[in-house]
């Protein structure tokens, strides 16, 4: 075994939080907000901080052993999701991290940890020197699930954690049972359903309720079913596959492609095509760090740091969203449930509160520096902010959905924003005109191109060529995915 003492800065390790898993132990307790808080205080003093101990699994990628809450604090103040304390608010100038002056949230930025990079160790090597510390080295969960007497755990080790994908695709080393673990939250999810929980307690409770599990039933298949679609779909081994939560996503969203029955060797490559896209997109985000734009990729990073309950459903609504959006081959694969499964419509709802909630900040923004709203607030603005909230499933909701946008996102800025609209406030006003105008007359030339323009804006949301020809039920997708354009472009305001 080797170690290696390193030193490294807070902003860096943010800008890298792809690369260091954070595993759910046993033994492990979610800290309070109160004891996060002092955390983030005693860094703004400049305290230092215990060491962290990182396992080096693969070339840039580490399992953090020691120092997960600690790591998580971090993340969120980083993400402005963790509130100081009045007290330390009011000694540093702001509650969140953008609210900071300078001198302190450079300070943070730049703050040193020391951790212990570990690598060629072996199970009892790692035991022997957590002993000699002190603490004792804490088991994993899976380490612990393996020790429960259950058909599901023998399926899930024997033939799930050892099927080729698992071998040969991963580029995540099978180090502490990494394999099983991924195997038996895929499984747990499959027969408990999203909102199931993937801590050690919740695992060991699904391994016990289905101790005569038959891999013949069908959810075994499916899951076997799934592994051969992911191993056809990446043959070779695949760098990007290295996040045990990611790869249980993928799982989870591919038992719902090969269900379908439409699992062709074209759905294959879309999907394999739209999986690196999307992880490449990821790690761009995420070493953007604080100023990443894409929400969607932001809220589904931050359910890898944060191993919330509902971390598998916010992944799982993502992915499926944004891969019908991706490809025709992948838009006719699921069906109308799976799509309302996805939690589409839930998200719809929660992205409207967000877009009002920016309308309010920027225009209060606006007001205190030229004395008037940027978005003019009236009755009819009101009434189309609250129409966008419900979630469309006709042709005509969807014209209605448009024709809000435009009142909101148009019409109520009266030329405020002449010379820097916002991408997604543009493509509302070409949507419209493709609703509310006859583009055959007039000019050919410009009609034609008036059609293209229309077209090539809702292809970029619906992977569809026209609103008429989308199945109503999958169009609160496209209004999703407008919806989520407009948050973010809105973030960024």
């Amino acid at each position: 075994m080797k170690t290696t003492r390193q030193v490294r800065q807070l902003d860096k390790i943010y800008k890298r939080r792809n690369r260091y898993e954070i595993p759910s132990y046993q033994r492990e307790e979610v800290w309070p907000e109160e004891r996060k808080r002092e955390l983030i205080d005693s860094i703004l003093r400049g305290w230092r901080l215990p060491k962290f101990y990182f396992l080096k699994l693969a070339e840039d990628q580490y399992e953090v052993v020691d120092g997960q809450q600690r790591l998580s604090a971090i993340y969120e103040f980083f993400g402005n999701q963790l509130r100081l304390s009045e007290d330390s608010a009011r000694r540093f100038g702001g509650s969140f991290l953008k609210d900071l002056p300078p001198k302190y949230s450079d300070a943070f930025d730049d703050f040193e940890i020391d951790y212990d990079e570990i690598e060629d160790a072996t199970p009892e090597e790692m035991k022997l020197f957590f002993q000699r510390l002190q603490q004792g080295m804490p088991l994993t969960s899976s380490e612990n699930l393996n020790a429960v007497h259950s058909k599901l755990r023998d399926f899930c080790k024997s033939e799930l954690a050892r099927h080729k994908f698992f071998t040969q695709t991963l580029a995540l080393p099978d180090v502490r049972f990494a394999h099983f673990d991924i195997a038996i939250k895929a499984a747990a999810i499959e027969l408990e359903g999203l909102e199931c929980g993937l801590r050690y307690d919740d695992l060991k409770e699904v391994l016990e309720a289905h101790a005569r599990f038959s891999p013949t039933l069908p959810v075994g298949k499916r899951l076997k079913s799934a592994l051969d679609f992911l191993a056809g779909a990446f043959p070779e081994k695949e760098s990007l596959l290295k996040s045990r939560a990611v790869i249980q996503s993928l799982i989870t969203v591919t038992c719902l492609i090969t269900s379908s029955g439409r699992a062709k060797k074209k759905v294959q490559a879309a999907f394999a095509t739209f999986v690196r896209q999307f992880l490449q997109d990821l790690t761009t985000q995420v070493e953007l760090g604080q100023a990443a734009t894409d929400n969607d990729l932001i809220r589904f990073q931050r359910t890898l740091s944060a191993n919330t309950r509902i971390g598998p459903s916010i992944r799982h609504e993502v992915l499926l969203r944004r891969a019908l959006a991706s490809s025709r081959e992948l838009t006719v694969v699921f069906t109308p449930d799976e799509v309302l499964l996805a939690g589409v419509h839930r998200r719809v709802a929660e992205l409207a509160d967000a877009i009002a909630d920016h309308v309010t900040r920027i225009n209060t923004a606006h007001a205190a520096t030229y004395g008037e709203d940027l978005f003019k607030v009236s009755t009819k603005a009101n009434a189309a902010m609250k129409q966008i909230r419900h979630p469309i499933t006709t042709l005509e909701a969807y014209k209605q959905f448009i024709t809000a946008l435009y009142i909101v996102f148009h019409e109520s800025h009266e030329q405020r924003l002449a010379g820097e609209v916002p991408t997604s406030f543009d493509d509302v006003r070409l949507l419209r005109h493709d609703q509310q105008h006859d583009l055959s007359l007039g000019n050919a030339t410009k009609a034609q191109a008036k059609r293209a323009n229309a077209g090539r804006v809702y292809q970029k949301y619906a992977n569809e060529p026209a609103p008429e020809e989308t199945d109503p039920v999958r169009l609160v997708l496209v209004q999703a995915n407008v919806l989520t354009a407009i948050e973010t472009d809105l973030i960024a305001m």
